[in-house]
């Protein structure tokens, strides 16, 4: 009882340990009605957990004298936690921000060099008795190593780097498919999310670098300080690990998804500025409007009949969904829900065909007739020369010019 196992080093990777394990237990605690996304997640932390505690066992102080007397099965367990937090982390986003997501077969192959440890561990290491065992890790010594084992570990760093800027991507393309409206109705979370992913995505390349450091001193004979290098990682993790439990106690984040989701296969690139906006946020609406909704209220469709009647409120540039519906005294969704529902068109539809009908009242009048297609486009709100084009054409199976020019003949 009085040989000391843990130096203040160790606590650090025991208190990663314990936080990774009490976001998972927080996260499995509110695991109803929360879907694939969360069961994604919990893993994620599980796997988190498990790579501390591989680092303890194999780099502890005084801790793997110990194991190797008492626990020399337990080396190398807990390596897979290293080649399972990229897959289960990129599964996780693209669970919160496509609708519906299910796993395909190709998202398999994210396991293959999983299983590859797996296997090689078990025919080069697991297989052996336990007295076998614990005298290959006496004699272990990290100098000693051949080369091919750190290239491995390079390996091992440089995957979970690529899976991290793939979930980066994933966040980006996301966003710049959603209206600024809606990222600054979430922006605490965004930013959040975001200072997560980054600090995750950061920590694994600065593994990367360490990988290369050793490298580099068993090649070179040089001197890098690989060890500081190695707490410093340890340490980062421990605040980051800190700061999910400190976010997900005081914000109470939901783990379904930070902004609305939409189907997978409605997202593409596609090209052309504002239309590529405006587009993502008609598919985005058509998922909000499948959620059920209650009646709507006679007095919603006076209002809005009112703004667009009366007030011409289609007019002005910078209308959005949440402009429109605090005019209306609704929520977004609701007023989304009221254009699906009683007028058959999504948002943008709904503004941008009265945007065309007023453009084609000014196309015939005199008053406009030495006028450009440009003042004409800003005169009736649209701000985008493609978008005026491209609905005008939706609309009257012509352009804007086409029709002027159609009912100056008839004239």
């Amino acid at each position: 009882m009085d040989s000391v196992l843990f130096n203040f080093h160790d606590i650090v990777l025991i208190a990663t340990i314990f936080l990774c394990a009490l976001l998972a237990i927080i996260l499995f605690d509110k695991r109803k009605g929360r879907g694939l996304g969360n069961i994604f997640l919990i893993a994620f932390f599980i796997a988190s957990a498990l790579v501390p505690i591989d680092t303890l066992i194999n780099f502890g102080a005084a801790f793997r004298g110990w194991a190797i007397e008492h626990l020399p099965d337990w080396f190398y367990i807990f390596d897979v936690g290293f080649w399972l937090q990229g897959p289960l982390l990129l599964w996780y986003i693209r669970s919160i921000i496509y609708k519906n997501y299910r796993l395909r077969f190709v998202d398999t192959f994210y396991l293959l060099p999983f299983l590859l440890v797996i296997m090689h561990q078990l025919l080069a290491y697991h297989i052996l008795p336990s007295d076998v065992k614990a005298d290959i890790q006496r004699e272990y010594n990290l100098g000693s190593e051949t080369t091919i084992i750190f290239f491995i570990t390079l390996s091992r760093e440089l995957l979970r780097l690529y899976f991290g800027v793939l979930c980066v991507v994933e966040i980006r393309y996301y966003l710049s498919q959603i209206s600024p409206d809606t990222i600054l109705r979430y922006k605490t979370e965004i930013a959040w999310f975001n200072a997560g992913l980054v600090g995750l995505v950061g920590l694994w390349g600065w593994a990367c670098a360490i990988a290369v450091a050793l490298i580099v001193n068993v090649e070179l004979h040089t001197g890098l300080p690989v060890n500081q290098m190695g707490l410093m990682a340890n340490y980062g993790t421990l605040f980051l690990m800190a700061g999910f439990v400190v976010v997900l106690s005081r914000y109470g984040l939901s783990v379904t998804g930070i902004v609305p989701m939409f189907e997978r296969s409605l997202v593409s690139p596609v090209v052309g500025g504002e239309q590529q906006g405006i587009e993502s946020e008609e598919k985005l609406e058509t998922v909000v409007n499948e959620v059920a909704a209650p009646p709507i209220n006679p007095v919603y469709i006076e209002r809005l009949e009112e703004l667009i009647r009366v007030r011409k409120i289609y007019l002005e540039p910078s209308l959005t969904l949440e402009v429109l519906a605090n005019e209306v005294a609704v929520s977004p969704r609701t007023l989304s829900t009221i254009l699906n529902k009683h007028y058959g068109y999504n948002f943008f539809e709904y503004i941008n065909t009265y945007r065309i009908e007023e453009a084609k009242k000014l196309l015939v009048s005199d008053e406009y007739q030495n006028a450009t297609m440009l003042d004409i486009m800003y005169k009736v709100g649209f701000k985008s020369k493609a978008t005026f084009n491209n609905f005008f054409k939706k609309m009257e199976a012509m352009t804007p010019r086409e029709f002027k020019k159609n009912n100056a003949v008839k004239e």
